[in-house]
């Protein structure tokens, strides 16, 4: 899985010690994650980019929103899984300005770090149960291996720089489904102009007309990054759910 951010509060779990992890836990959550890649791939979307510049106090200094029909295609290519996206433009910003935004893809797959192909990478606690959301699911924490394989890179002067995230992920007890993935970064990469890079991704269920079970698929995506001198931020909302097939004309809406 590649994660590229074209550059245009990290987490305090470094040097904390991790409970052993619960493997029939993780394995049921790599199934979990093995459906995702074939639900991902077998319907489209619309999705909305918010491009957000925010000043230093804080506030917003210019958005633009941006509408594509969305298809994403995974593939596992030598010791790479690829996030390959297609986007077309469905409708293009207003007012249009030459403001350095901040590019983000590939963050609606951001749940393959339980992929069998990436959990050697990474480090995991033992689950806890919390309340979230309403519903009661199992917080794990994670974080990733030093020189192990990295799901994801930043981009930057056309380079690309591996990203060791660490962070919290929040898994539904009984199907093993990735809910959510919060994190950031491991280690401070100032030497290369970032202050902070966060990531926090939300799935949800969706029912489509004439099956019987839901698909768990990306619902937002947030990423914020602040260099010292720049802040944005990026919201991808996924909606409008459809299936590759001739038969399937809507989708109708997150389960309750």
């Amino acid at each position: 899985m590649k994660l590229l951010m074209t550059f245009l509060a990290a987490l305090s779990l470094a040097g904390a010690d991790f409970p052993v992890a619960n493997t029939e836990l993780l394995r049921r959550t790599a199934k979990s994650v093995e459906g995702f890649w074939d639900q991902l791939q077998a319907v489209n979307c619309v999705e909305s980019v918010e491009q957000q510049k925010i000043g230093p106090n804080g506030k917003q200094v210019y958005r633009q929103q941006t509408d594509f029909d969305y298809i994403a295609i995974l593939q596992l290519t030598g010791n790479d899984l690829i996030v390959d996206e297609s986007r077309t433009l469905v409708r293009s910003p207003q007012h249009e300005n030459k403001l350095p935004l901040l590019i983000t893809n590939g963050f609606s797959a951001f749940q393959l770090i339980f992929h069998p192909f990436y959990q050697g990478a990474f480090e995991f606690s033992a689950p806890e149960v919390v309340q979230k959301e309403g519903k009661e699911l199992l917080q794990v924490r994670f974080r990733h291996l030093h020189g192990a394989r990295s799901p994801s890179v930043l981009k930057l002067r056309q380079r690309e720089y591996p990203v060791e995230w660490q962070g919290t992920a929040w898994v539904d007890p009984t199907s093993g489904a990735v809910v959510r993935v919060s994190a950031g970064l491991m280690e401070s990469m100032e030497d290369l102009g970032l202050k902070s890079l966060t990531a926090d991704v939300h799935y949800a269920r969706f029912d489509f007309k004439g099956e019987r079970d839901s698909s768990w698929l990306p619902s937002t995506a947030v990423i914020e990054v602040e260099t010292p001198h720049q802040r944005w931020r990026n919201t991808h909302t996924f909606a409008n759910y459809k299936r590759f097939s001739v038969d399937v004309k809507s989708e109708m809406g997150p389960s309750k």
